[in-house]
């Protein structure tokens, strides 16, 4: 945003981000250093790592309230941890660190500790996550914005075949199991809890009809129905609208 262009551009995350770098996950209470790679994704909604298992984890960007590096970063207490990375030469364990700090709110907070393997590689990622952390629009986004980023998450939980599983709808949409059901049943997909789905079959086209018999909108429906013209018929338009310009009130 500047003086010429006075419009808030949204986020954009840098390509060394998406394609992703590998780190060691280490926790001190469990005393576990796992390899994994790191990687954010290019929309710049979630935090996420990969481990040598396939398993993921990911971690929403606006629960991020800190990142951290070099000395500043968290240090292992235990003693089998401070063995694996040789923490007798404290300085080369401080260029490779990085902390990432999350929570719902400035008091319960998580750490979550990685080491790379190359040196101030964690300095880059700890600038540049907070970056997209502190954005004005990660935590104002638009409602559009919220919508896509539970499409982005279902789509990257996959099993390991490679689907989307049935179970994660009802995780995500708890509180009426059996409308979730009609809804996945009016896009003619499967809705058995141990059921997976095709990523290729729940594009945003379906993915819309999904949202439109999980959370009808007669009302809505009502007025695309019944004035003639483009709109007609289109009542999941009113879902991702189209951006309008606003008078200028003075």
């Amino acid at each position: 945003m500047s003086l010429l262009n006075p419009v808030l551009l949204p986020p954009t995350v840098k390509a060394y981000l998406s394609q992703g770098e590998r780190f060691i996950k280490w926790d001190d209470e469990t005393t576990i250093a796992s390899p994994v790679i790191l990687r954010v994704d290019p929309k710049g909604y979630y935090l996420y790592w990969t481990y040598q298992s396939k398993e993921m984890e990911l971690l929403d960007i606006t629960s991020i309230r800190d990142t951290r590096f070099g000395k500043f970063a968290k240090m292992p207490k235990s003693q089998k941890l401070r063995e694996v990375f040789n923490m007798n030469i404290p300085d080369n364990f401080l260029l490779k660190t990085l902390t990432v700090v999350s929570g719902p709110d400035m008091v319960d907070l998580t750490f979550h500790n990685f080491v790379s393997y190359k040196e101030n590689v964690g300095k880059d990622w700890a600038e540049d996550v907070l970056a997209l952390a502190k954005h004005p629009l990660t935590a104002n986004a638009s409602r559009s914005t919220f919508l896509d980023k539970i499409l982005v998450k279902l789509k990257m939980q996959l099993n390991p075949e490679g689907k989307i599983p049935v179970k994660n709808f009802f995780q995500m949409f708890p509180a009426d199991r059996k409308r979730v059901e009609a809804a996945l049943s009016a896009c003619h997909l499967p809705k058995g809890k141990n059921d997976a789905i095709n990523p290729e079959d729940f594009p945003e086209s379906v993915y819309k009809s999904f949202l439109m018999s999980l959370c009808p909108r007669p009302e809505i429906d009502e007025i695309f129905t019944s004035y003639p013209g483009d709109l007609e018929g289109d009542p999941c338009s009113s879902l991702w609208p189209a951006a309008t310009p606003r008078p200028n009130p003075i």
